[in-house]
């Protein structure tokens, strides 16, 4: 076997709950998370071409690090979930946490965009949330 390719299985999705201004962050996981997407942003084109220039020239502007979702089976009962419904209703700024299985992780701010739900026939109650970033993802070490 060649592959390097890392499994998503064992992956976590965690929100902070800490009361604000707390020293350090309380992660809460949540529950039912089926799959996840995102830090799908780009920094922005800056056009530093002047009259001495042959051809456009560019720079690269400040990182906007886009959207995270993640897609969930409802539970109503789950504290991440309550946590991140909280959010979107307060419209306020949030930590989250993505862990991978080998235990490093991602941590980034930000706002509970949307939190839809969707049901049907012979199926469950599903979301997607989506999460507006705002600010750095950082790059945690396992066990930090």
């Amino acid at each position: 076997m060649t592959s390097t390719a890392v499994s998503a299985q064992g992956s976590k999705f965690y929100v902070d709950t800490a009361a604000d201004g707390a020293a350090q962050p309380t992660w809460t996981k949540t529950k039912n998370v089926k799959s996840y997407s995102g830090f799908d942003g780009s920094a922005s084109e800056i056009d530093v071409t002047d009259l001495d220039s042959t051809a456009k020239e560019k720079r690269l502007g400040l990182i906007d690090n886009g959207s995270f979702s993640i897609d969930v089976n409802i539970d109503m009962t789950d504290p991440g979930q309550i946590a991140l419904k909280a959010a979107q209703k307060a419209s306020s700024l949030q930590s989250f946490k993505l862990e991978y299985p080998d235990g490093t992780a991602d941590t980034f701010d930000g706002f509970v965009k949307s939190f839809p739900i969707a049901g049907g026939t012979d199926a469950v109650i599903t979301s997607t949330i989506a999460i507006t970033i705002s600010g750095p993802v950082t790059t945690v070490a396992a066990g930090a």
